[in-house]
């Protein structure tokens, strides 16, 4: 199916598992959402068609990256091109689970949410003084395996809400209506818990999940405190 994709994080286009068509200039940066839920595999493949003249190799052209709900790094693949059909594959992950935090890989320690991934697909400008300014055709291919399970029983609630989770409104997204116009998943919302996730997504990947979570921690605490007050 064809699927446009956005222009940054909050206007990412969202995806389900299957085959997606766009097209690409060089230069240009496409930004896909991938609802994965706990217990869930996620894999994903981009592929650069056909150039329509031109000769030569331009090295490391494609790029295909994964972030997390939190907007942190996880993994990078990336693909030379030659002007024939090239692709760069994102390399096996595990399912999501709360256990790969203690993991000993980052890319598996990425995997510790549930919720919306971002799948990133940039094409490098100097792909056009070799082949030409195109666009050119992108396929990508997303596999998302396992099924779903609970999550942790956290104490509290995530800010924003449903950020760790994926709603019956992500799936029907993801299979081939589009959200709102300007809407990335949860936490892309304006005013200050938007905010806070957007100043979340520019620090480091360690950094930003301690962030998150010790707003989540702090809630919980809060309430707990105000149950012992009541119950006192």
């Amino acid at each position: 199916a064809d699927r446009a994709g956005g222009a940054g994080f909050e206007r990412a286009a969202p995806v389900g598992q299957g085959v997606w068509r766009d097209r690409i200039r060089p230069g240009g940066t496409l930004f896909y959402r991938v609802p994965v839920d706990w217990g869930q595999r996620l894999g994903a493949t981009a592929g650069l068609g056909a150039a329509s003249g031109g000769s030569g190799y331009a090295d490391g052209a494609l790029t295909l990256s994964l972030y997390n709900p939190v907007r942190g790094s996880v993994e990078e693949a990336y693909a030379g091109y030659s002007g024939h059909p090239a692709s760069a594959a994102l390399a096996p992950l595990p399912p999501v689970a709360y256990a790969n935090r203690h993991g000993f890989t980052d890319p598996g320690k990425g995997m510790r949410f549930a919720g919306s991934y971002y799948l990133v697909v940039h094409l490098a400008a100097q792909t056009a003084g070799v082949f030409g300014g195109g666009p050119y055709d992108l396929t990508l291919r997303v596999r998302v395996s396992g099924t779903a399970g609970p999550g942790p029983g956290y104490a509290g609630r995530s800010e924003p809400a449903e950020l760790f989770e994926v709603t019956a409104r992500d799936r029907e997204a993801a299979a081939g209506g589009r959200g709102p116009e300007g809407s990335g998943g949860p936490g892309t919302a304006t005013g200050p818990t938007g905010l806070r996730v957007l100043a979340v997504a520019g620090l480091g990947t360690g950094t930003a999940l301690l962030a998150v979570l010790g707003v989540w921690t702090l809630t919980a605490r809060r309430a707990a405190g105000a149950g012992a007050g009541t119950r006192a």
